[in-house]
């Protein structure tokens, strides 16, 4: 059991690190420069001009994170379940968000391989 806690609280720092990316996207988004970016298909002008609701749009995935790593380090399954599904959500738009899409996957593939373990630990498929 004491394994299933350490996963959890690990992928609760990682967490916290991604979320904390996320919400930095605001202060920095007036610094990328956007002709070498894509976001969802927008590039160039479009980009620009919807910046500050994708930066906006990170705020609340960042927060969201946050709520997931506070709850996952007090073991609370609601918070597993929510890092996980923001882990899935967040690898499968990873690929129309480039470059920040890598970072992005880089940041939820461990953070879902720790959250299942802690949902799970080393139980088996009995058949």
């Amino acid at each position: 059991m004491q394994t299933r806690t350490y996963s959890a609280r690990i992928a609760s720092v990682f967490l916290v690190l991604h979320g904390l990316i996320e919400i930095a996207g605001l202060l920095l988004i007036n610094s990328i420069p956007f002709a070498f970016v894509s976001f969802g298909g927008l590039t160039g002008s479009a980009l620009e001009r919807n910046a500050s609701a994708i930066a906006m749009f990170g705020v609340f995935w960042g927060i969201a994170r946050f709520l997931a790593a506070w709850g996952s380090w007090s073991l609370q399954k609601w918070a597993v379940l929510l890092g996980i599904i923001l882990s899935i959500v967040t690898m499968t738009a990873a690929i129309s968000i480039i470059p920040a899409g890598v970072t992005d996957t880089l940041f939820s593939i461990p953070i879902l391989i720790l959250l299942l373990y802690a949902w799970f630990g080393n139980e088996r498929i009995n058949t």
